[in-house]
């Protein structure tokens, strides 16, 4: 089985006890070591995403409140 070449390969070092968690998570989900480990990266990438605007939302209410609240 040949790799895509548009890959980049990156070696990492795992705390004692997570290559087990890690294998169990994708054997549970049906998918390779990598393949969880990519899923929960992106995963992990685009909730970050989601908390900041989520986050700037907020911040936007409360300003607007603050506002009103002077306001009156």
């Amino acid at each position: 089985m040949t790799e895509p070449r548009n890959l980049e390969k990156f070696v990492i070092r795992l705390p004692d006890g997570l290559r087990p968690e890690i294998s169990n998570a994708a054997c549970k989900n049906h998918r390779s070591m990598n393949g969880e480990i990519i899923y929960r990266l992106e995963r992990s990438l685009a909730l970050e995403l989601a908390l900041d605007q989520r986050n700037r939302v907020i911040a936007q209410l409360l300003n607007r409140i603050t506002e009103l609240e002077v306001g009156n």
